[in-house]
């Protein structure tokens, strides 16, 4: 063989030789499961060394060809401890992954980046969507409700698409600016009904101010981190679910029907009242109403969602889409809402990542304004309406309103909202620990909303419609340079970031009334009124922002968090533009010690400590500015002249409202991390309030903001993450957290107390701040029961008891907040079973059970009686005087206020929010997807001694039930395929 042959077959050897090796490795294949032998879907299995891998399918099944016998594969999953294992001479490697230690691995989100939860000095409470994924919930809010420690979550209404009160820690502001900061993946949101609950990944609730302060001026009332789902390497998959709610009524008041209402008239009003004719129709049953059946239907609701997702080492995504329609339990009301999702993850380059997340959604509310108080008070002994004419009949003995079924079958209200929201990542790799990350975001928000009023609705009405347009938008941007570093056992994070946001809002009101033609009716015909009105407002304000944070830990045992912010709003003039909130939390874990080396019992044992200082804008633009109203007047002939009067004074030194928040907390985790236990002491105070000060009319009227006075929140937090059981096949996971708040009025800056007069129509005010008393306190006339003669007594203040009491006379006598709430989770799987069940209760408040007043008074705006008890267990019906509940209506001494404590009602409660069962179905069985069925049921019971409908529904200030759309019981249907 020639020299250059023998080169030819040297150098064809060298360049083929490792295929033909890896050519005769061996095909690997097997099975990837959890530790309850659950298959275990996108697990990423890599060849140590190589970029070489596959992922597990739905079934956790993978398959790897040309795998040397001397190779290492590399497993690793979200949540689980990655494994390295040697190939050796077999073909088949079936692996259980096992979970870090349960909780301390998890990472959390904390504010403009991400840490371990074993490595947090502040105080974070974190909800996985694996508490929730099974249940239907339809707002986001109620996903937190009872689930995060210290996070009060209040139903305002059942109503489809009503928004929910949500504080954390407490009421910390006068002025009712105690919503928490919510961001969703970066970036400031006005709420979350926009969102998809399907969509959440986890929500991570920020509490003391060294978690808080670095949000700043909107960080006092704490902060709320929504993180939507991400694709993940893998192929494509493909989810489909469809749910069926229905839903009905959950309690009903005990009324009188149309006989016995109408007997109980003729008694009280005297015999000639209602005719024998009409009485006898009544009793047979030919003729009246009962109200509440008319008014209420079965609700049913129909939810689908879509989601595809997948992606590969470099690129990763996910869309969905979501469809509801949710019928009210109250008749003609609908709410229809359209979601649409993508996320998209790319590593452009080893040193640049990309990332883009748009969210656009569409919600319609149709008929959304019911007052259920009204028709359940309406009179049962009447006709519906002229059937001559087609106009509906007012009630003829009680002036209260507009007949409520002819409002829902004459008018109509529509209620839109059009969400999108868009941003997008650049992550720059600078050195190896160093990263610069720039996002902007941009908020769209559009509301429209368009009511008509017919003349059918009641003789003599005057019909009319109203259009109102309210836009706003939103932009942010942030840059975030952060730097991670391991020398030796000291392990250091730094962050620094600036940002800049803007908001601008629009509000365009357009009403007419007295159409000239009611049957040319639409949202554009206001131009048919006769007479019309219009107004509209514009905002426009900014925020400029500098932060810089400090992690550092040694050895996993000690920790020290700092962080400032600087933020400067355009909402404040001069100096007092800027505030400043510094941060500072420590941390040390007693189980990292040699000295508890031979020890197995603690894995965690750590001790925290914060201070720090955020602070509030809430106000509104230009409030420091002296603004003017117009108006017209005549003088002299009939023309109409513009004036300008001060509507608000300049108050340029109103300056940032600051909340001093202090937390000493224990976090303990025991057995293998199968017991988790936090325990939490807060204590925030709120200094130089903003406050909204109303000028006299005779002193010409406006008002102005001042930085006014003082409340302090005083509580503790406690939660239990336990596995009672956790085997091969069966684990049970209880959840477990309790709450309570002390909250005070500390100082008024010298006024003795301030009164709320909102609803002064019901005898006078009912709530009070004083110093001394929490906000949401009742100050009402102390009820002592009937005179000889059947009469409300009340006592005064001197302790004497009268008929007649005066605005004097009232006292503090209870408070409208929640001093102790309470969550219960368990979830339970078995195989292919699975089930959880969820409780949560709250104690410590009262409501002012306004419902059960209106029902049974006799003076002021509701003038009889329709609740059963009130003329039955009456001063008037009973024989024996002692068993009366309510007055005697016959007699002209009997004084009804609705600012009594006769009203007032215990309304701690005890409920079962969600109930649900699910079996996945065998690959075997349904060979073309993964599929899952359950059931479930929402708000299956209630344990309370409140008599309203729902204790935990209010819909006026904190505390006062004036007819509060219930939240109704619901059972749910639902069926998930993946393909």
């Amino acid at each position: 063989m020639s020299l250059l042959k023998k080169m030819r077959v040297i150098v064809f050897f060298l360049l083929f030789f490792p295929l033909i090796v890896w050519g005769q490795g061996t095909t690997v294949s097997g099975k990837v499961v959890s530790s309850d032998k659950q298959a275990l879907p996108g697990v990423t299995i890599v060849l140590k060394g190589t970029s070489t891998g596959t992922t597990s399918d739905i079934d956790g099944n993978f398959v790897l060809s040309g795998i040397p016998n001397d190779a290492v594969l590399i497993f690793s999953f979200v949540g689980m401890r990655t494994q390295e294992i040697a190939v050796g001479n077999r073909e088949i490697i079936d692996v259980v992954m096992e979970e870090e230690t349960i909780g301390l691995g998890e990472v959390v989100a904390i504010g403009y980046g991400t840490t371990k939860k074993s490595d947090l000095a502040g105080s974070v409470s974190s909800v996985s969507g694996k508490h929730f994924k099974d249940q239907p919930v339809k707002r986001i809010e109620d996903i937190l409700q009872g689930r995060a420690p210290g996070v009060e979550v209040t139903n305002l209404s059942g109503m489809p698409g009503a928004s929910v009160k949500v504080r954390v820690r407490g009421t910390t502001s006068i002025n009712k600016s105690s919503e928490p900061l919510y961001i969703v993946d970066g970036i400031v949101a006005s709420g979350l009904i926009g969102l998809n609950p399907s969509d959440i990944q986890s929500i991570e609730v920020l509490k003391d101010a060294s978690a808080t302060a670095i949000y700043g001026s909107r960080g006092a009332n704490g902060v709320i981190l929504v993180t939507t789902r991400r694709g993940t390497e893998g192929r494509m998959e493909i989810t489909f679910e469809t749910s069926i709610g229905v839903s009905r009524l959950m309690k009903r008041y005990d009324l009188l029907n149309a006989y016995e209402y109408a007997t109980a008239l003729n008694d009280i009003w005297g015999s000639s009242t209602i005719p024998d004719a009409d009485l006898k129709a009544y009793e047979n049953g030919t003729k009246g109403i009962d109200w509440q059946d008319i008014m209420t239907q079965t609700g049913i609701s129909k939810d689908y969602k879509l989601s595809i997702s997948g992606g590969n080492v470099r690129s990763r995504y996910l869309v969905s889409a979501n469809v509801l329609d949710q019928d009210a339990i109250t008749i003609t009301t609908n709410l229809k809402r359209y979601s649409l999702r993508a996320n998209i993850d790319s590593e452009v380059t080893p040193w640049l990542t990309m990332s883009a997340k748009l969210n656009a959604a569409r919600m319609h509310v149709h008929n959304g304004s019911v007052n259920l108080m009204e028709a359940i008070n309406y009179s049962p002994a009447m006709e519906m309406k002229n059937e001559e004419t087609g106009v509906y009949n007012k009630d003829p003995y009680n002036a209260i309103g507009n007949n409520p079924y002819g409002t829902r079958m004459a008018n109509y209200d529509d209620n839109y909202r059009y969400y999108l929201n868009a941003n997008g990542t650049l992550l720059f790799k600078i050195i190896d620990g160093l990263t610069l990350s720039v996002q902007g975001g941009y908020n769209y928000a559009h509301n429209p909303s368009y009511s008509f009023t017919s003349k059918l609705v009641a003789p003599g009405a005057i019909n009319g419609m109203r259009n109102r347009s309210q836009l706003s938008l939103f932009w942010q941007n942030t840059n975030n340079l952060t730097w991670q570093k391991t020398i030796g056992d000291h392990n250091i994070t730094a962050t620094a970031v600036w940002e800049t946001s803007k908001s601008q809002s629009a509000d365009l009101d357009v009403s007419g009334s007295n159409l000239r033609n009611e049957a040319v009716v639409g949202y554009w015909n206001i131009g048919n009124a006769d007479t019309k009105s219009e107004s509209n407002s514009y905002s426009d304000t900014s925020i400029a922002s500098g932060i810089a944070r400090v992690m550092y830990n040694f050895k996993g045992r000690y920790f020290l968090t700092g962080t400032f912010r600087a933020d400067g709003s355009s909402k404040f003039q001069g100096n007092n533009k800027w505030g400043y909130f510094p941060s500072a939390a420590v941390a040390w874990d007693l189980a990292k010690e040699s000295f508890m080396n031979n020890q197995d019992v603690f894995q965690q044992m750590k001790l925290r400590s914060s201070f720090g200082i955020t602070g509030n804008q809430g106000i509104d633009a230009y409030s420091t500015l002296g603004m003017l109203s117009a108006t017209s007047y005549g003088w002299g002939t009939s023309t109409d002249y513009v004036g300008y009067w001060g509507d608000s004074f300049a108050t340029p030194d109103v300056r940032w409202e600051k909340t001093y928040q202090y937390d000493v907390g224990l976090d303990f985790s025991v057995l293998s991390g199968k017991m988790n236990l936090t325990f939490d002491w807060f204590r925030k105070q709120s200094k130089d309030l903003l406050f909204k000060k109303e000028v006299p009319m005779y002193n010409g009227g406006g008002s102005f903001w001042v930085n006014q006075g003082e409340v302090k929140n005083t509580g503790v937090e406690f939660s239990v993450t336990a596995y009672p059981l956790k085997s091969s096949e069966v684990i049970w996971e209880t959840v477990f957290n309790a709450s309570y708040v002390k909250n005070e009025v500390v100082d008024l800056a010298g006024e003795d107390f301030i009164l709320d007069a909102t609803y002064s129509n019901y005898g006078g005010s009912m709530q009070i701040m004083k110093p001394g008393y929490p906000l949401g306190s009742f100050y009402l006339y102390p009820w002592k029961g009937f005179d000889d003669e059947g009469a409300n007594l009340y006592q005064k203040a001197d302790g004497s008891l009268t008929t007649s009491p005066t605005a004097a006379d009232q006292a503090i006598v209870g408070q409208g907040n929640p001093k102790w709430t309470f969550g219960w989770n368990n979830m339970v799987s078995w195989r292919n079973w699975s089930a959880s069940i969820f409780i949560n209760a709250a104690t410590g408040f009262d409501r002012l059970n306004l419902t059960r007043y209106a029902l049974t008074s006799m003076t002021g705006m509701y003038k009889f009686i329709t609740l059963r008890d009130a003329y039955f267990k009456g001063w008037d019906y009973v024989e024996n005087k002692a068993d009366a509940r309510y007055p005697s209506h016959t007699n002209s001494n009997t004084k009804y206020y609705g600012n009594s404590d006769m009203w007032l009602e215990n309304a701690s409660f005890l409920k079962l929010k969600n109930i649900s069962i699910a079996y996945r179905i065998p690959k075997q069985v349904v060979k073309f997807a993964d599929m899952q069925l359950s059931v479930s049921a929402q708000n299956l019971f209630t344990l309370t001694r409140y008599k309203g409908m729902d204790p935990e529904v209010y819909n006026a200030y904190s505390g006062l039930d004036m007819g509060a759309y219930p939240v109704p019981r619901t059972f749910t249907f639902d069926a998930r395929l993946t393909f």
